[in-house]
């Protein structure tokens, strides 16, 4: 067969690549050997030759490889949509096996087409069955009222589907070099990544973007692919062995140019490789946006319920607490301790070093008491008012933990509080147990003025009650 004649028939970007074999299902080499018109304005004239490596035109790109493999030498009708991040574009790719070639060379003709954004109507030419999987998955992500549980549902479901061992999605914070396990599923129940995070350290996951480079993602099925990333990138290699990953797909989860996270599956089934990427690949595509979506509104409920400067809850969240125990919908794990707080000498601070050493004052006040309650509910009840609910704790913790507050910010520390408590035994009446907390700060604070006069302070009326 003449391939250039052949290639010249159509009207989209069109080529012949000719594949050599390799080991174990693996092509040694693959080249672009004849190519149309289209596609070499498309892919650069000047650049162009037949028989060129393909990896002198583009980045070497071992799914792509894999692809060429499958339709020239195994005879696989393929076609994908993937993400082409290199070149900010996506890439419609349809492969179809050719006849000719000898026992080392096979052909296939490769077609593409560019679009700038992605296409829904491209998306949706998929096998039916990976199609409704991904829609079950999509649906279940837009229905569900617990965020958590429903990607829980979603990763179960690659899971079975994959016939892996281990699924897991991270998100990345590259600022505090560190990630977060969003949520995980094992084929061995008793399996937990957040219980073994130094198994996977962030040494490595900082390496993944790196290693995917303009590809859409990362996939090892076997032996020679893990050869090949030990040259590549060797911390990451290594770490897979010590972890017995023998396979391994891997999608970021991009927003905009940034991974924000990572979907992963490990130790597959290997000869379900196509519909697996593909399957993965769409899954991760829209995890994107509903994770993306999910954190942007968990960052305005917080910002609604979180003190801006000290990191604690505000007043608006405390008195939802409050509202929530007294109808009934949220109670507190009795019996519970509640702590009122106030610091002292702040408005001295004001005076005579300004409103901004004011606010360092009150945020040691916060990280004071936060070294204490470390596993407690710490709210910011005012300019310089602190509550503390304690819930599920002996009265002899509760104690323990006020006069080792009282020990940190007696006069003299570098943040002195007045402290005031009350404990509760049967978990009830929670707005008495915060008056009689709110009182014994009150005295303590009168104590506090009577014994130190040097200290100015504030006329104040009790908080009242809530």
């Amino acid at each position: 067969m003449d391939f250039q004649v052949f290639v010249n028939t159509f009207s989209s970007a069109c080529a012949v690549l000719s594949v050599k074999k390799g080991l174990a299902g693996h092509p040694s080499e693959v080249r672009i050997h004849k190519a149309n018109d289209l596609y070499k304005e498309t892919m650069g004239v000047a650049r162009y030759r037949d028989d060129m490596l393909y990896s002198d035109m583009v980045p070497k790109d071992d799914k792509f490889e894999d692809f060429c493999y499958r339709c020239a030498v195994q005879k696989q009708k393929l076609h994908t949509y993937v993400e082409t991040r290199y070149m900010n574009c996506w890439s419609d790719i349809s492969f179809l096996p050719l006849e000719g070639g000898d026992d080392n060379i096979s052909y296939c003709a490769f077609f593409f087409e560019f679009t700038k954004k992605p296409d829904a109507s491209r998306m949706s030419t998929i096998s039916a069955e990976i199609a409704s999987a991904v829609i079950k998955n999509c649906v279940i992500l837009r229905s569900s009222t617990d965020f958590y549980s429903s990607l829980n549902l979603v990763l179960e479901d690659l899971l079975i589907k994959s016939g892996g061992v281990a699924t897991c999605i991270i998100q990345v914070d590259r600022k505090n070099r560190d990630y977060e396990v969003l949520c995980e599923k094992f084929f061995s129940k008793e399996a937990s990544m957040k219980e073994h995070r130094h198994l996977l350290p962030y040494e490595v996951v900082e390496t993944w973007d790196e290693t995917i480079g303009g590809s859409d993602g990362i996939i090892l099925k076997d032996n020679h692919d893990m050869l090949a990333l030990e040259k590549i990138n060797p911390l990451w290699a290594e770490n897979l062995k010590q972890t017995l990953v023998t396979s391994l797909i891997l999608f970021p989860l991009m927003q905009g140019k940034t991974a924000m996270g990572y979907l992963f599956i490990a130790n597959f089934d290997t000869q379900k490789l196509v519909q697996i990427k593909e399957l993965a690949s769409l899954t991760a595509f829209f995890l994107t946006s509903e994770i993306s979506e999910h954190i942007l509104v968990e960052k305005l409920e917080r910002l609604g319920h979180e003190d801006l400067l000290t990191g604690v809850k505000n007043r608006n969240s405390m008195n939802n607490r409050v509202d929530l125990f007294v109808s009934g919908e949220q109670k507190i794990a009795a019996p519970f301790g509640v702590v009122f707080a106030d610091l002292n000498g702040l408005k001295q601070m004001n005076d005579k070093k300004g409103h901004a050493a004011g606010d360092v004052l009150i945020k040691a006040a916060a990280n004071c008491i936060k070294s204490v309650f470390t596993e407690d509910e710490i709210y910011r009840a005012g300019g310089d008012e602190f509550v503390i609910i304690s819930p599920a704790c002996s009265k002899e913790e509760f104690e323990e933990k006020v006069k080792k507050l009282k020990s940190k910010s007696c006069y003299g520390s570098q943040v002195s509080l007045a402290v005031g408590s009350d404990w509760n035994e049967d978990g009830e009446d929670l707005r008495h147990s915060m008056h009689l907390a709110d009182e014994a700060m009150y005295r303590d604070k009168e104590n506090f003025y009577k014994m130190h006069s040097d200290v100015d302070r504030r006329n104040k009326p009790p908080l009242q009650q809530i």
